[in-house]
């Protein structure tokens, strides 16, 4: 018993620090691959067009929130929180699966969709879940949103990690998909980009961010709300 509290005293104020800092190493990674993209991938108008000013507008977004956190990691983040960091960082490799899913394996049409909308309704589900718990436990309302951003905060990093990866290394892989040739083929009479390449790059890349910023951020935030009121509704019922 006595070395079992010894290995928690030591190696547990480790694990809680490495969890924050691996959060905000993954939105680090965000930063240089999206530079990455946006030097490897130049549409006509680069540097200045529309693609460019997104990644630059999403570099500097993904920076100030990197820099918030390492500003506030003592001040807004207990034990509570740094569990939903490691939830939403497991719940997030579901969103990389997904996207392994669509690149790697490429399902046709109507699967692909379903798969899509399975893996989003378990992942949604799970920080449903986790938001209504902690509410559950503490019985304030607030911890439900702190969960839901949280948890969806890493999450969304890590499915945003998972696609710049795919646009940085892994292009030749979304070039050969059935379904992007197709769209390709519709499209790039009326596009004004310079390949296919390009073109996808930045459909990929605008996806990697909604990931992090709408699906991870902002519907996190929603979700944990309704957790917030679930967790006070069953509370309530236990008394």
């Amino acid at each position: 018993m006595i070395m079992v509290n010894i290995g928690k005293a030591v190696f547990l104020p480790h694990f809680k620090i490495s969890c924050n800092l691996i959060l905000r190493v993954i939105l680090v990674l965000c930063i240089v691959l999206s530079i990455a993209v946006f030097f490897l991938f130049r549409p006509f108008s680069w540097p200045r067009g529309s693609e460019s000013v997104g990644i630059l507008v999403s570099v500097l977004l993904i920076s100030v929130l990197t820099i918030l956190l390492w500003m506030l990691r003592n001040k807004i983040v207990n034990e509570r929180q740094r569990k939903n960091v490691i939830a939403g960082l497991c719940i997030g490799l579901l969103w990389t699966i997904e996207i392994s899913v669509n690149n790697f394996i490429r399902p046709g049409l109507p699967l692909r969709d379903t798969i899509d909308n399975l893996f989003w309704g378990v992942i949604e589900l799970l920080i449903l879940i986790t938001a209504a718990y902690d509410v559950y436990k503490s019985d304030r309302f607030i911890d439900g949103i702190k969960s839901g951003f949280w948890s969806g905060l890493a999450s969304g990093a890590v499915a945003c990690l998972s696609a710049l990866l795919v646009i940085v290394f892994g292009m030749k892989f979304i070039l050969i998909d059935p379904l992007n040739i197709k769209e390709w083929t519709d499209v790039k009479i009326s596009v004004n980009s310079p390949g296919m390449d390009v073109y996808f790059a930045y459909q990929t890349f605008a996806g990697a961010i909604g990931h992090l910023f709408i699906l991870g951020l902002i519907l996190g935030m929603i979700i944990g709300c309704l957790g917030g009121l679930l967790g006070k509704f069953f509370a309530k019922k236990s008394v």
